[in-house]
């Protein structure tokens, strides 16, 4: 019996003690010694991922990053789902790429639904070109000298956002300034080595048009602002493909289609394939420059 009175009298003391840190974790909360509250995150939002590349290179983490046309989407066709509109609500920023499709098209919607976002356009400062059809060329990132450009647009609308990390968006967008320069220089370099490259190349979706600018080379397009060419146009550009002796189709997978495989098949050329919408913009314009030159690069080269 006095066993078991004992051990009545162990599990109260027991009980006893086990609700002590918590009631002194009350106390804490009580008289303000709680741990600190978590910092909320701003939101960023982009139109396409190699803008994402910019931001996670200036901010390093600072600001979260939302993508409204992720990688292996048409940013000309896209239309934003619904859950994406409810999180574009979220952004405090919206720095866009300029005029591509989907910002002509969504852009002034995408306001409405958060009117108190802030807009940017990165595109300022850029000396517009135009595409083989005599189009103003929107696709303004596959370009190193753009993308000094963008990243400077970028870090002052990311400092206006969060001053108090402005010493060190600033220090990350020079580390982005190099990396963009050894990019440049790595180009440059490799169309050296190649004097007898065709200095010419062609594209269904003529997104190359600021590189081709940078590093004298001309794209021929298979077709413009949507719209396809009739027989007689794909005609005309095969037997100059063939005449000109031009050996490379590069091909997007958001474009490619029966009129790429038809040009490709009766001009004897190579396709090689690119993404410029991919998240690695670094990536993209190495991919881009061994695609002219009618080179495979291998991951981690």
């Amino acid at each position: 019996m006095k066993r078991f009175l004992y051990l009545i009298i162990l599990c109260v003391i027991l009980a006893g003690c086990k609700g002590t840190p918590q009631r002194q974790a009350d106390s804490g909360k009580a008289s303000g010694t709680e741990k600190p509250a978590v910092t909320v995150t701003v939101t960023v939002t982009v139109t396409i991922s190699p803008y994402k590349y910019f931001v996670d290179q200036i901010a390093k983490g600072k600001v979260n990053v939302n993508v409204m046309v992720s990688n292996g989407n048409n940013p000309e066709t896209y239309e934003p789902y619904a859950q994406q509109m409810m999180e574009l609500s979220k952004s405090a920023l919206y720095l866009k790429v300029g005029s591509i499709g989907f910002e002509q098209t969504w852009m002034k919607k995408l306001q409405d639904n958060a009117p108190d976002m802030k807009v940017i356009d990165t595109s300022v400062g850029i000396k517009p070109a135009k595409t083989p059809g005599g189009n103003i060329d929107p696709h303004v990132w596959m370009s190193c000298s753009n993308a000094r450009i963008i990243a400077s647009n970028i870090l002052k609308a990311l400092c206006e956002l969060e001053p108090k990390n402005k010493a060190f968006f600033e220090k990350n967008y020079q580390s982005l300034l190099n990396i963009i320069d050894k990019r440049d220089s790595t180009i440059k370099e490799s169309f050296k080595k190649d004097p007898d490259l065709v200095r010419k190349f062609v594209i269904y979706h003529p997104i190359l048009t600021y590189f081709a600018r940078d590093y004298q080379l001309e794209q021929l397009a298979i077709e413009e602002e949507g719209r396809e060419p009739s027989a007689s146009q794909l005609k005309s550009l095969i037997e100059r493909a063939r005449k000109e002796k031009i050996k490379f189709c590069l091909i997007q997978a958001e474009f490619a289609n029966r009129n790429t495989t038809t040009f490709i098949k009766e001009s004897h050329t190579k396709p090689m394939d690119i993404n410029p919408l991919q998240g690695d913009w670094n990536w993209a314009m190495q991919e881009a420059a061994a695609a002219v030159q009618g080179k495979k690069i291998v991951v981690g080269k």
